[in-house]
């Protein structure tokens, strides 16, 4: 056995992770990412159940689906920028393991953990007292603005256990090893769908109880990861006494430099989101159901999306490793067969999601005369939405490749042109044109996919990322790979 095998076999037996600097990259980036669509359903399991929950067991359902549905986006953009920065994270330490840099996988860690620390409690304090201004802002209806605030407020309190959680699984998962991630999920959805049914039906706390069941599920999940990577041998432990980490300011540098234009990128996609809530809450003041239609058609949209976004995560830390490993012959291949795979997994999921859209949309509530138009109105959602999907494949696909190489701004680029230029100029301008027919405004994410790709796909196809690659390793260094 030669030396570098060696140092491979040892390096994996560790981590428990999937080295993909060599072997076949379809089979490497199916195995890695399996468990971590498995992981994506539970998530998404985690957060249907809040929806499902309270539209079936609240005393006003629709009121409680359309608070959280606009809650959800405002909450995403104030912890964006940080959850773009722990992507950075993720990508270095992939980089550092593809490397066998063991002693830069704990500095990244330390270095992550510090911020993580600091930025918390103030963005914990801003969430809470700035969560009904916002709601305010985007013209929530009064019957649903308390139920929304109440369910933010809440979530901001837990903004430390949900960091903290999803950062532990991104480290793990750039150490390759995607399997105790999905473990974390596991731990969380289960939690989270005990609690959400003791709290709401068995307590009554609506909304109420869905944030606490949320927020007291992170705290499990975050407690049960600190507990794992400390009990096992990965090289660096997780600590929170702040005296013990190593912290280096240069490194927190570089891991916002790749990550940052995610967090921002993260950021202006929820104002875009928010921007369309404000038309969609619009309409429902003409059309009414429209809100509670748009949120729950959403939550199936993103459950069907997941296949999708498990392969784009897969090929983050296979393009990762292999820049780490200094193997750019080795990316092309995996990216052109992640694409493959992309598109006809778009495909699968469009002929399964469509044919079965009634029945989905009626899990959120019991009562199908009072769902008719929450049905009416998603379906309308649905079929505008998913035929295309596979344009979003290739758009994440292949702006995750480009981040793994440690260029984030281009993907920024595509995001900001394809929301900005396209999505919500045309959402606005269709229901300017035809307000009889709101649900035509959903054809603007098309208008937004097609768009918003261009930059990414002709940089890409270009080559130029290659020349431009990079990779992080000694510690003040960043290395140019050609």
């Amino acid at each position: 056995m030669s030396e570098n095998t060696e140092e491979i076999e040892s390096k994996e037996s560790k981590s428990g992770g999937i080295d993909m600097t060599k072997g076949n990259p379809a089979k490497l980036i199916f195995k890695f990412a399996l468990p971590l669509l498995i992981g994506n359903i539970a998530q998404q399991l985690y957060n249907l159940t809040d929806t499902i929950v309270v539209g079936n067991f609240a005393k006003n359902g629709k009121d409680c689906i359309a608070g959280v549905g606009n809650a959800t986006p405002i909450m995403f953009l104030m912890v964006s920028v940080f959850l773009g920065i722990g992507q950075g994270a993720t990508i270095i330490v992939s980089q550092f393991y593809g490397a066998n840099d063991k002693e830069s996988i704990k500095r990244a860690v330390d270095t992550i953990y510090m911020f993580l620390f600091v930025i918390s409690i103030p963005l914990t304090i801003v969430g809470i007292f700035a969560s009904r201004p916002i709601l305010t802002a985007v013209h929530v209806e009064d019957s649903i603005l308390n139920y929304a605030t109440q369910y933010l407020t809440i979530i901001f309190i837990g903004v430390l256990p949900s960091f903290g959680f999803n950062l532990n699984s991104g480290i793990l998962q750039g150490l390759g090893n995607s399997k105790i991630a999905l473990l974390f999920l596991g731990i969380a959805t289960g939690s989270n769908i005990v609690l959400d049914i003791l709290f709401v039906w068995g307590f009554g706390w609506d909304v109420i109880g869905v944030a606490v069941a949320t927020v007291m599920a992170q705290v499990i999940a975050f407690a049960f990861s600190i507990w794992h990577i400390n009990r096992k041998n990965y090289g660096f432990k997780i600590t929170f006494n702040i005296k013990k980490l190593n912290f280096e300011f240069q490194l927190l540098k570089n891991i916002i430099k790749i990550g940052l234009p995610g967090g921002i990128q993260n950021a202006l996609f929820s104002v875009g989101i928010m921007m369309m809530m404000n038309l969609i809450n619009t309409i429902n003041s003409v059309y009414a159901d429209f809100t509670t239609a748009f949120t729950c058609a959403q939550k199936i949209d993103a459950f069907a999306f997941l296949p999708i976004i498990s392969f784009a995560s897969a090929i983050t830390a296979y393009v990762g490793q292999n820049i780490g490993a200094g193997n750019l012959d080795r990316v092309k291949k995996g990216v052109r067969t992640t694409c493959f795979i992309g598109i006809i997994s778009s495909v699968l999921i469009c002929l399964i999601i469509l044919p079965l859209s009634e029945p989905l949309i009626k899990l959120f509530g019991s009562s199908e005369s009072d769902m008719s138009k929450v049905i009416q109105y998603g379906q309308g959602y649905l079929f505008r939405i998913m035929p295309f999907i596979w344009l979003l494949a290739i758009h994440f696909i292949l702006s995750n490749s480009l981040r793994g190489a440690g260029q984030s701004i281009v993907p920024l680029i595509g995001s900001l042109v394809g929301l900005w230029a396209a999505r919500i100029p045309t959402a606005y301008l269709i229901n300017y044109i035809n307000p009889d027919n709101p649900v035509n405004i959903y054809f603007s994410f098309m208008a937004g996919w097609i768009l918003g790709l261009i930059p990414v796909a002709g940089y890409y196809i270009s080559g130029k990322w290659k020349k431009n690659a990079f990779r992080f390793i000694k510690k003040d260094e960043v290395e140019v790979i050609t």
